[in-house]
């Protein structure tokens, strides 16, 4: 994620594994970020119903309909030292991954 989205600092979950506070932990823990998990269970319905709601006149802007709606999230922050155990893992899987090439690049010669 970090490759990915360099600037990010919290990931925002939605949807089935966002149920799963195991698995939250999880991912807090490998990527060393802050996962942020909105109370809103349906979020692209959510926004399907705002903009229709924009669109109809019910409110002038997004910005708006936005501001009118509360919601809550919840925060998971990451272990500190199963991100490192994690992040070793990782950089051995890697490795591994490196003498695999090398061994099929050997054998094809």
């Amino acid at each position: 994620m970090r490759q990915r989205f360099p600037k990010a600092n919290v990931l925002k979950v939605t949807g089935g594994p966002a149920m799963s506070s195991v698995w939250m932990q999880m991912l807090a823990d490998l990527t060393g970020m802050t996962v942020e998990i909105s109370d809103v269970d349906e979020t692209g319905s959510l926004g399907a119903a705002m903009m229709a709601m924009v669109g109809s006149g019910e409110f002038a802007s997004l910005q708006e309909c936005t501001n009118s709606m509360t919601h809550s999230m919840s925060r998971i922050e990451p272990n500190p030292e199963n991100y490192s155990r994690y992040q070793k893992k990782y950089h051995n899987y890697q490795k591994l991954v490196q003498l695999f090439k090398q061994f099929e690049d050997e054998i094809d010669a």
